[in-house]
């Protein structure tokens, strides 16, 4: 009888493997987009892999967008979402532009840009807040488009 209760237990551990952290994989999509009311927004996908055979809970996104070292957008969503168990899900993402920091880089670079002989990068960093079981995770984004011609909508 102990044997049974044994093999049991033994089959249990055997089944129970570790939540794997999940995968960031690239930031694609992203756009720039105008309002109604003229207000800029950028918003994109973050693409993410759950290598888990459970769901995992993503609780927070904390993303900052930079052009050239200055933040443009700061993005805080505290919706909380899925990501199916093993396989890519999609997060999308949107934040206002902050005028004024743009305004302050357009003032450095904007000349060179509209001529042509510049062209900019956008950087995405910052982390997003995953669950699972209660067992938390930290995703960690740093990811770069080198280039933002196209990205106007």
């Amino acid at each position: 009888m102990i044997y049974k209760y044994l093999s049991i237990i033994l089959i249990i551990l055997y089944g129970c493997k570790p939540i794997e952290p999940v995968n960031f994989i690239e930031i694609t999509d992203a756009k720039i987009n105008r309002s109604k009311n003229n207000e800029l927004f950028i918003s994109a996908q973050i693409i993410l892999e759950n290598p888990n055979k459970v769901k995992i809970t993503i609780n927070k996104v904390d993303v900052d967008i930079y052009v050239e070292n200055t933040v443009i957008v700061s993005i805080e969503d505290d919706n909380p979402r899925e990501l199916i168990e093993s396989a890519e899900s999609t997060l999308d993402i949107e934040g206002e532009v902050n005028l004024k920091n743009l305004e302050d880089f357009l003032n450095k670079k904007g000349l060179a840009i509209i001529l042509g002989n510049d062209d900019v990068s956008l950087k995405f960093i910052g982390k997003i807040e995953a669950k699972a079981y209660g067992i938390k995770d930290e995703i960690n984004i740093n990811y770069t488009i080198d280039s933002i011609k196209g990205l106007i909508k």
